[in-house]
């Protein structure tokens, strides 16, 4: 699991508030008399700023590098990504499948679709194990399988769940393995598509 610094997310939360409130009572206020239901009522302006600021953070700005690693402690994997899947599917090696897969990701949330020729994935779940002391940095996501029509004669409708490795903040490939409740296993190596 990730070990957020919940130490820091405070600290940045009433830093920020002091902050807002200063700037807005030094320039509201003459500093020779000061107005006091002034600076009360300077309160809930600031509060409404912070909530502002904060939605900005948490819809876009998370994003932005500044922000790593002291505050946000996993990387944007959002995008389009293309590689290949090897599966054991009938007890044997399988050739190369290629895939395509979309990340969508906001700071409180991940999203991973995957498409095969034969059949479309979506994260039903999906979490970071991020450990420096470790020196681990995954994607664990479970799914839903549903291949098309045509060829669940063969390849029935299941469920899976697939462990994904990274490096860093500025992640352009994925490898891992992945298990289904169809009992085979597999490895899975993405690439980025710089967009």
């Amino acid at each position: 699991m990730i070990k957020h610094n919940i130490r820091t997310f405070a600290f940045s939360i009433i830093g920020l508030a002091f902050f807002v409130y200063a700037v807005l009572f030094l320039i509201t206020q003459n500093l020779e008399s000061i107005d006091f239901h002034k600076a009360l009522t300077h309160i809930s302006t600031t509060i409404t700023i912070n909530i502002l600021l904060w939605v900005i953070f948490i819809k876009w700005a998370w994003k932005l590098k500044i922000f790593y690693p002291w505050l946000v402690q996993v990387p944007d994997l959002s995008g389009k990504w293309e590689g290949t899947l090897k599966s054991n599917w009938d007890g044997t090696p399988q050739e190369a499948i290629k895939t395509e897969v979309a990340i969508s990701q906001s700071f409180l949330h991940i999203q991973v679709i995957i498409k095969t020729g034969e059949s479309r994935s979506y994260s039903i779940g999906t979490s970071f194990d991020i450990d420096e002391e470790r020196g681990y940095q995954q994607l664990f996501y479970s799914y839903l399988n549903t291949p098309k029509a045509s060829v669940r004669n063969r390849s029935e409708i299941h469920y899976g769940t697939t462990l994904l490795n990274f490096e860093g903040f500025n992640v352009n490939t994925l490898e891992g393995e992945y298990w289904t409740s169809r009992k085979t296993t597999g490895e899975i190596e993405l690439k980025k598509i710089k967009e």
